[in-house]
């Protein structure tokens, strides 16, 4: 199986561009001759997975960075596949940080952010990454180590909340274990119980008074991480920026909207952009074309299924 995974990744390399601008007609050119492609290779992965359990090896990504893979979870497999992920995202966190740099990362999954974080923080910069999975969080400690960031890297398994106190961690399925949550849905198994209290129990002062960028992505749970951040906002750096995934559409409160969730940081001078981010695989053949986040027009009001944001307190101008 491992030569099959290797011939269809030569096949999709080939159908990659690196340009930053291509065509219309290109574009679909490409996608729909990765669509047979990608859709049948993730039938075989489905197929194994379920019979043998997943597919292991190792991926390099297009930087060189180095990543222990369970195929076919769909994080995993972008990685070993395309050799990136959320390229908009990554380009934004990437265009950010500087040497000396704090990053936290809530809802580390297997350490893509935290480990390119950590190498543009440099060894005077420092990473936080919280990971309650006890699975997910080995394969971010190994995949850290086998990109010799590790001291940079400090992975906390636990969870954010607005609360202390022990919560059901409820684990994703095999080809998306990155849906793992302390909010319980359907599709999700209970797992254990793992600690949570809010981020200013979990980090010291040095690495709240450093964060550069906070992103959080936590599948349903992010309405109690960012709760549970309100005590912390005077003691952000000016320039402290917070990249978060919501997900109403998973909230145990069903009238809670994104505006409520939202309205302290507003206050507190904070605006609302929108960061672009596709996860169909079509988007990946062209990983350097990618958007500047955008002040948020949408209304705040309306439960949606998912809002990828930037809050920021930097003009949109020099955003």
């Amino acid at each position: 199986m491992l030569l099959v995974v290797r011939m269809f990744r030569r096949l999709i390399r080939l159908l990659m561009t690196q340009r930053p601008r291509l065509s219309a007609p290109e574009s679909l050119v490409r996608a729909l001759l990765l669509v047979p492609v990608f859709g049948t290779l993730l039938v075989l992965l489905r197929l194994r997975a379920m019979i043998l359990g997943p597919l292991r090896l190792e991926a390099v990504t297009r930087d060189g960075l180095r990543f222990r893979c369970a195929l076919p979870d769909l994080i995993q497999m972008y990685l070993a596949l395309f050799g990136v992920w959320e390229p908009d995202l990554t380009s934004f966190i990437e265009s950010r940080l500087r040497e000396g740099d704090g990053f936290i990362d809530v809802g580390a999954n297997v350490g893509w952010f935290s480990i390119i974080a950590a190498k543009r923080v440099g060894e005077t910069g420092q990473v936080v990454a919280l990971e309650p999975s006890g699975a997910i969080h080995s394969a971010l400690i190994s995949n850290a180590k086998s990109n010799g960031v590790e001291g940079r890297i400090r992975a906390v398994r636990a969870a954010a909340s607005d609360e202390q106190g022990m919560f059901m961690l409820h684990v994703g399925p095999a080809w998306n274990v990155g849906l793992s949550s302390v909010v319980a849905r359907k599709g999700l198994r209970a797992e254990a119980a793992v600690a949570g209290a809010p981020l200013g129990e979990l980090l010291d002062a040095d690495e709240i008074s450093r964060a550069r960028i906070i992103k959080i992505d936590v599948e349903g749970g992010e309405d109690r991480v960012l709760r549970g951040m309100i005590g912390l906002l005077p003691r952000l750096r000016v320039d402290a920026e917070i990249v978060v995934e919501l997900s109403p559409r998973w909230w145990p409160d069903v009238r809670q909207t994104p505006a409520e969730v939202l309205r302290r940081f507003t206050e507190a001078g904070f605006h609302v952009y929108e960061v672009a981010n596709n996860y169909w695989p079509w988007r990946y053949l062209w990983p350097n074309r990618v958007s500047r986040p955008r002040r948020f027009r949408g209304r705040l009001d309306q439960r949606v299924r998912r809002l990828d944001l930037v809050l920021s307190r930097i003009d949109a101008d020099a955003l």
